[in-house]
């Protein structure tokens, strides 16, 4: 059954909000850079909060353990692809951004707070936005591009080609097995990975 438009127009309007509208308030100051983390954790508690008043499971957002071990087995080989990648660029060019500052403290919060939330919003709740109006087959290119850009706020282009990048390959992987898990899995691994050697 075809999407009524106003599904479409309230679909549109979540993206615009949620996804379009903190980021360029960001980037024109209206938000500090500073409360990045913090919005983030709002915005995902506002989704949960939505999804459970319209009475949306979180395993209809991909938080299950079905398909648990296909999944992990699918994205372990390009994960650790990547982590050599970098891990070789590192030992070959060194740091490209200096992140010696970055307390121990962050990667706990990167692995336990923010990959999480952020596989929920820009997979999970996203995917299920698309697939509600019947926008499913543009879930994949949006979706990455949507991610690529929260990360905007950095001012840097090597940041917003690899996030567009791993924002295909975590699309694609997410939409064969809708399971969050194995995203956040390969998401917290490649991330501890970037932010330590300094190449994001």
């Amino acid at each position: 059954m075809a999407a009524s438009s106003y599904e479409k127009i309230k679909f549109t309007f979540i993206v615009v909000i949620l996804y379009i509208c903190p980021i360029a308030l960001m980037l024109v100051g209206l938000i500090s850079f500073y409360y990045r983390f913090i919005l983030l954790v709002l915005v995902t508690i506002l989704v949960i909060l939505y999804t459970r008043i319209n009475q949306i499971k979180l395993e209809e957002l991909g938080c299950t353990h079905q398909n648990l071990v296909p999944a992990v087995r699918d994205i372990l080989p390009v994960t650790l692809g990547f982590a050599l990648l970098m891990l070789v660029y590192y030992f070959l060019k060194g740091t490209r951004i200096d992140n010696s500052a970055i307390q121990w403290y962050f990667y706990l919060f990167f692995i336990l707070v923010s990959t999480p939330f952020q596989e929920f919003l820009y997979r999970g709740y996203l995917f299920h936005l698309f697939s509600k109006v019947g926008f499913s087959e543009y879930f994949l290119v949006v979706s990455a591009i949507l991610y690529s850009f929260v990360h905007v706020i950095y001012w840097d282009l090597p940041t917003l080609l690899f996030t567009l990048i791993i924002g295909l390959v975590w699309g694609y992987h997410y939409k064969n097995f809708q399971n969050l898990y194995s995203v956040i899995f390969s998401h917290s691994l490649l991330g501890v990975v970037a932010i330590a050697t300094g190449l994001l």
